[in-house]
């Protein structure tokens, strides 16, 4: 019965998201409530428990949420201004001859440097890729899958953050488990592309490229490690992916960019802005989280003298949430979409339509961010009782994380370390992000994994690396990509496709935990 109860608003969650077609935001409010049912009428908690520990769920969720949200804030500030269709038309000449390298490069490259700053590849990538000439069934599938290997660094490095949160480490470190998946990870990804696009032929093709752009993603999360800025892994993975296949490309005397082929509306779009006035937003947002990470006095002042912890609840086990304002990557997307709309002179009409787009999406987004945080911490603190130091976990047999830890310990023994992975497509495909499985997934992993004599923090990487996988297989993203060129239904024969990729790669992965289980830095 104990695990019953325990694994039950995860299996409600994956019922209404399934088979109810329920929204993500209305699914995971049901599952919050259930798992507080449980935790106070099974194991023992005391409301003031769930009402705190999801007060702290709501503030740790913050750093996703707000980012989500200024996000979308920045993408319609950009359509709005134009921006958005001048980036389209320049993409458009990128490789125009050699298909290989054009969806390396706009969907692994471009489509991880979109991710890392906060767009959305799904929405963004579509219409770009079917202006190119691809398919539907390409356009949406090369979208959702291409970035799929680095979405651990996605949203500045949000899922990172949250996982050094939990854990208890601090980001670097927490960067260094991550290191064994990225490149193994990226090659196969790269293949699993190709093979979309024109099947074995492709794959031939481009099996150099496709080691070239494991071993740049590699480079580019060492080098992030050594500026000691983990966070921004995907900026440098994106843009040193582009370079470098445009470099090949250029050694190979092909092309690296023609517009031969544009059209009327095309040059009209490319002679109404430059380039580098389109992607200023991206510019002023990549500079100042390069400063306040990359100088040292200033991330150390904003990231641990101006931490500004809040303690909800106090105990010895307990951690305050640090809340960390200015340092958090919200502030500086808002930061340089302000001074964005300068830069474009938008009217009081390109400004009201930016918002009023904003205004209508964020409050499922935003509710849809936050509510997996609130059944994951509710969970952990489950059967936390008052005692004369603070909250404590007196009772492990009522705290459902350690009971699904234990029985899951029980029935997979040795084998957990393979199939972590695939505890993380679960997560991923529940929640639509890699954030959220990290929330939901991570605490359990780590107590499964001390209980089974695991690297902890790899089983979590792998769970992690499971959840960024799961993107081609996300509800949300398939239809969100397939509404951006107007092709809703196709987004399900996409799914049978992605389905076999994804879980192919979490084969991959889990053989990689699995080799690398007892890894310990």
């Amino acid at each position: 019965m104990d695990f019953l109860l325990s694994i039950l608003p995860i299996l409600l969650v994956l019922v209404l998201l399934v088979f109810m077609k329920k929204t993500a935001d209305f699914a995971g409010l049901v599952g919050w409530l259930a798992t507080a049912i449980i935790a106070i009428f099974y194991f023992h908690t005391s409301f003031d428990v769930v009402l705190k520990s999801s007060i702290m769920e709501f503030l740790a969720a913050l750093p996703v949420s707000l980012v989500v949200v200024t996000s979308i804030l920045q993408l319609n500030v950009m359509e709005s201004a134009g921006a958005m269709k001048r980036i389209i038309v320049f993409i458009k000449g990128l490789a125009k001859d050699d298909r290989v390298f054009q969806a390396l490069i706009l969907n692994v490259g471009f489509g991880t440097f979109l991710a890392a700053t906060g767009a959305i590849p799904v929405t963004v990538l579509p219409p770009i890729l079917i202006g190119l000439g691809y398919s539907t069934f390409a356009a949406i599938a090369l979208s959702a899958v291409g970035f799929d290997a680095l979405c651990t660094y996605a949203l500045l490095g949000t899922p990172l953050v949250v996982f050094s949160q939990i854990a208890n480490v601090d980001l670097i470190t927490a960067a260094r488990y991550f290191l064994p998946f990225v490149g193994v990870v990226s090659f196969t990804i790269s293949l699993a592309m190709l093979f979309i696009i024109g099947n074995s032929r492709f794959v031939k093709r481009g099996f150099i490229p496709a080691i070239i752009v494991g071993l740049t993603s590699y480079a580019a999360a060492e080098l992030a490690i050594l500026v000691k800025a983990p966070v921004i892994t995907g900026i440098f993975a994106g843009i040193l992916i582009m370079v470098v296949m445009m470099l090949v490309l250029k050694l190979m005397g092909k092309k690296v960019y023609d517009s031969s082929h544009f059209t009327d509306e095309d040059r009209q779009i490319e002679k109404s802005m430059g380039i580098l006035k389109a992607v200023s937003p991206w510019i002023l947002l990549v500079l100042f989280i390069l400063v306040t990470n990359l100088i040292t006095p200033i991330r150390e002042f904003l990231y641990t003298g101006f931490s500004m912890p809040v303690e909800v609840m106090k105990g010895p086990k307990i951690k305050p949430i640090f809340t960390r304002v200015l340092w958090q990557s919200y502030t500086w997307i808002l930061i340089s979409t302000i001074i964005s709309m300068f830069i474009f002179k938008m009217d009081k009409k390109a400004l009201k339509n930016a918002w009023d787009k904003t205004k209508s999406r964020i409050p499922k987004t935003f509710w849809s961010s936050t509510v997996f945080f609130l059944m994951a911490y509710v969970m952990m603190y489950s059967g936390y009782q008052k005692t004369a130091a603070g909250y404590d976990l007196l009772n492990r047999a009522h705290n459902i994380v350690y009971v699904l830890a234990e029985y899951s310990a029980k029935g997979f023994k040795g084998a957990y370390a393979f199939i972590a992975p695939y505890l993380g497509i679960l997560g991923g495909f529940i929640t639509g992000t890699e954030t959220s499985t990290v929330a939901m997934f991570a605490k359990y992993t780590i107590e499964t994994s001390k209980l089974l004599g695991l690297s902890p923090l790899l089983m979590v990487a792998a769970v992690a690396f499971g959840g960024g996988l799961a993107s081609g297989i996300s509800p949300s993203k398939l239809q969100n990509a397939a509404a951006a060129i107007d092709a809703i239904g196709e987004e399900s024969k996409v799914l049978r496709t992605t389905l076999v990729i994804s879980l192919i790669m979490a084969f991959i992965a889990g053989i990689i935990s699995f080799l690398l289980r007892g890894y310990v830095i």
